[in-house]
C-alpha cells in the first residue's frame, strides 16, 4: 500500500467514526439541553471538561507512543513495541491518576470558589467533579490505547472505541433523563461508559499486538521520555488555548452563559475532526520517509494533502459563518441563536485560521521534534492568558471568542512560517500557489450565492437546500480550479 493509499485509509477511519458521533449529538443535545435547563446542563458540561483537566499529565507520551510503536511495527520488534506500551502507560495513565486525585480532593473548592455554581446545585457539582475524576483514568486507557493504534495504524480500533464513546455517553446521560434520575444518574452513566471503552480498547490492543512478530528490541526509557516530554507543553498550552475558555466564562460569568458558550464550541470542534485525523495519520508517514529523501518529498507530500484538506474542510466553515443564526435556532432554539451567534461566528474564523497548522505540527512530528510546536502553542496560550480575564468581564462570550482568535493568528503565523522554512523550504508564494487558490476561489462563489439567501432559511428543509446547492458551486469551481 502506497503512502498516499495508506493516509487516505487512516483519515478514512477516524472519519467514519466522529461523522456518526457528530450526528448522534447533533440529534441528543437539544433534549439534554431542554431536559436539564441551561444551568444544570453546563454542570455536565462542566464535568466533561474536567476530564480533560486531569488528562492533562500524559507527559507527552501519546506521540512517544505513536512514533515507537510505529518503528516497532516497521521493525518487526515485539520486545520494542511492549516496551513503549509500558513507558506509555506508566506516563499516561500514572499522570491521569495523580491529576484525578488532585482533582477530587479540590471539587469542593471548584464548585465552591472558583465557578460561579447556584448554592442549590453545589453538592451534584462536587459529586461530578469527583465523577470526572474516576472517569479521566479510565478515559486516559483509551487514550493510551488510542495512541498505540495510531502507530500501529490500526486506525478502525481507534474509530471504533471513540465511536462508542462518543455515541454511548449522550445515551446514557439521555436514558438518566428519562427515568428522571437527574444528574446524578448522569455522572453515573458517564463513569460506566468510560469504563465499559477502556475495556473495548484494551481488547483491542491486545490484537493487534499480537499481529507484531515475535522478536527482540529494546526502548529505553530515557529515549522514549526525551522524544515524548517535548510534545508535553504543547498539550498544555492547547488545554489552556482549547479548553480554559469555558472555565473563564464559568468562573467569570455564569453557569447559564458557560452553557451558551460551550455547547456551540463543542459542536464547532467537531468541525477540526477532518484536519485533526489528517494531522494524525500523516505523522507516522512522515516519520517514515527516509533521511535521503530529503525536504523536497516531504513538501510535495504536504502541499498534497494541504490541497486536500483545505479544499474538502473550506466550504464547511463558509456555510458555518453565513448561516450560524438559522443553525443555532433550528437547533437549539431562540436564546443560543440570539447569544451566541458571534462567538460563534469568531470561533469558527479561529478554526479556520487553525487549519493552517494541523499539518505543519505532523511535520514537526514526523520530521524533527516537538519543542517548536510546543514553543507555538504556549504563544498562543500566553496570549489567551493575557486577553481573556481583561476581555471577557467587558464583552462576555464575545471576549472569550476574540481572544482566542487574536491568539489563533499570532501563533500560527509564527509556527507556519518556522515549519515551510526551516523543515521543507518552501517559501509561502508556493504554499499559496498550490494550495489556496482553488479553495478562495470557490469560498467565494458559494459566499456570494448564499449570503444574500441565507434570510430565507425558515426550517431545515430550505437550511439543508441552501448548504447543498452552495456546496455544489463551490465544489463546481474547486475542481475546475
Amino acid at each position: 500500500m502506497s503512502r498516499g493509499e495508506r493516509f487516505a485509509r487512516n483519515v478514512g477511519w477516524g472519519l467514519a467514526g466522529q461523522g456518526a458521533v457528530a450526528a448522534i449529538n447533533l440529534f441528543i443535545i437539544p433534549r439534554l439541553t431542554r431536559g436539564f435547563g441551561v444551568e444544570a446542563y453546563g454542570l455536565y458540561l462542566l464535568m466533561q471538561s474536567a476530564v480533560g483537566w486531569a488528562g492533562a499529565l500524559h507527559f507527552g507520551a501519546g506521540q512517544g507512543l505513536v512514533r515507537f510503536a510505529a518503528q516497532s511495527q516497521a521493525e518487526g520488534k515485539r520486545g520494542a513495541l511492549d516496551d513503549t506500551l509500558r513507558h506509555g502507560a506508566l506516563l499516561i495513565i500514572g499522570g491521569t491518576a495523580l491529576g484525578a486525585i488532585v482533582l477530587w480532593f479540590a471539587a469542593p473548592a471548584l464548585v465552591g470558589r472558583v465557578f460561579v455554581v447556584p448554592a442549590y446545585y453545589r453538592a451534584h457539582g462536587i459529586w461530578m467533579i469527583r465523577a470526572a475524576a474516576i472517569g479521566a483514568v479510565f478515559s486516559a486507557v483509551t487514550a493510551w490505547a488510542g495512541a498505540a493504534f495510531q502507530g500501529l495504524q490500526h486506525f478502525q480500533w481507534q474509530s471504533a472505541a471513540t465511536v462508542l464513546q462518543g455515541i454511548l455517553i449522550p445515551f446514557g446521560v439521555l436514558s438518566a433523563l428519562v427515568i428522571g434520575r437527574g444528574l446524578g444518574a448522569a455522572a453515573a452513566a458517564f463513569v460506566a461508559v468510560h469504563a465499559l471503552v477502556a475495556l473495548f480498547s484494551l481488547y483491542g490492543l491486545s490484537r493487534a499486538r499480537g499481529e507484531v512478530p515475535h522478536h527482540g528490541g529494546h526502548v529505553s526509557f530515557s529515549a522514549f521520555g526525551r522524544y515524548s516530554i517535548g510534545f508535553w507543553p504543547a498539550g498544555l498550552a492547547q488545554l489552556v488555548s482549547g479548553q480554559l475558555d469555558r472555565a473563564f466564562v464559568a468562573g467569570l460569568r455564569s453557569m447559564s452563559e458557560f452553557t451558551l458558550y460551550a455547547v456551540p464550541a463543542s459542536v464547532l470542534a467537531r468541525v477540526q475532526t477532518l484536519p485533526a485525523m489528517a494531522s494524525t495519520a500523516l505523522v507516522p508517514v512522515m516519520g517514515g520517509l527516509s533521511k535521503h529523501e530529503g525536504p523536497e518529498t516531504s513538501a510535495r507530500l504536504y502541499l498534497r494533502a494541504s490541497r486536500t484538506l483545505m479544499g474538502l474542510i473550506a466550504p464547511a466553515y463558509a456555510l458555518l459563518f453565513c448561516l450560524m443564526p438559522q443553525f443555532l435556532s433550528l437547533w437549539l432554539g431562540g436564546s443560543f441563536g440570539d447569544t451566541s451567534v458571534w462567538p460563534a461566528r469568531l470561533l469558527v474564523a479561529t478554526q479556520a485560521i487553525a487549519l493552517f497548522s494541523f499539518l505543519p505540527t505532523s511535520v514537526a512530528a514526523g520530521r524533527k521534534d516537538g519543542w517548536w510546536t510546543s514553543a507555538a502553542a504556549w504563544l498562543q496560550a500566553l496570549v489567551c492568558l493575557a486577553l481573556w480575564p481583561w476581555m471577557i468581564p467587558r464583552w462576555g462570550l464575545l471576549g472569550a471568542a476574540l481572544g482566542g482568535l487574536i491568539a489563533q493568528s499570532i501563533s500560527t503565523l509564527v509556527f507556519v512560517s518556522f515549519v515551510h522554512s526551516r523543515l521543507l523550504d518552501l517559501t509561502w508564494e508556493r504554499f499559496m500557489r498550490e494550495t489556496m487558490a482553488p479553495t478562495a476561489a470557490g469560498a467565494a462563489v458559494l459566499l456570494a450565492f448564499a449570503w444574500p439567501l441565507r434570510v430565507h432559511v425558515t426550517g431545515w428543509v430550505s437550511f439543508f437546500a441552501l448548504c447543498a446547492t452552495a456546496g455544489a458551486l463551490y465544489t463546481i469551481t474547486f475542481w475546475r480550479l
